[in-house]
């Protein structure tokens, strides 16, 4: 009797367990593709407001620096630098509006 009272007990724990694992799986796959369609809204967003390269090299046009210098400027990625910190300090400024109270928990 006790084999069967154990292996009915195993029997409901597994199909337990795969229910939570099943419910956990949904969860983890909405909040995924909820997290991902935001990230890619903020990425098309700053990709859509690159003025980097554009200030960046009207600015060394400006300062009539050599040809070689801008290409330099340009390749190793110095506009793309300016714009990714511009909005990262951005985000820390929009971030610290939100009161403490409801960020520390």
């Amino acid at each position: 009797m006790t084999a069967f009272f154990n292996a009915m007990v195993a029997f409901f724990v597994a199909i337990l367990k795969w229910c939570l694992d099943g419910v956990l799986f949904v969860l983890k796959s909405a909040l995924y593709y909820a997290f991902d369609g935001l990230l890619t809204a903020i990425q098309t967003i700053f990709t859509a407001i690159d003025v980097g390269s554009f200030a960046v090299s009207y600015a060394a046009k400006w300062s009539d620096l050599p040809p070689q210098l801008i290409y330099f400027i340009d390749a190793i990625g110095i506009p793309q630098c300016v714009v990714m910190l511009a909005g990262a300090m951005s985000i820390r400024m929009l971030i610290n509006l939100i009161p403490a109270e409801f960020t520390r928990v």
